[in-house]
């Protein structure tokens, strides 16, 4: 795979693994940059390029996500993700 898959589609956010909620992706992301942070300090400049790509396609899913959300109407655009299932 060369190229992160994440992905914004309606307000949800797709991963190569299937659907997460706005917060996961944010604390995906977060946990991404850390490891990129880590692995540069660790002389590993392949594996902390692909963190940060990771982190930075979440980053861009979660924003849009948002985006939409409020778009639609959510105050809180994780509060989607709080809705039982039907």
């Amino acid at each position: 795979m060369r190229a992160a898959r994440y992905a914004h589609i309606g307000g949800a956010i797709l991963t190569d693994h299937g659907p997460i909620g706005l917060g996961q992706a944010r604390d995906l992301a977060a946990f991404y940059r850390r490891e990129a942070s880590f692995s540069a300090a660790s002389n590993a400049p392949m594996a902390a390029q692909t963190c940060m790509a990771r982190a930075v396609a979440l980053g861009v899913a979660a924003h849009a996500a948002a985006a939409w959300r409020r778009a639609a109407g959510w105050g809180d655009p994780e509060q989607a993700d709080r809705l039982p299932d039907l």
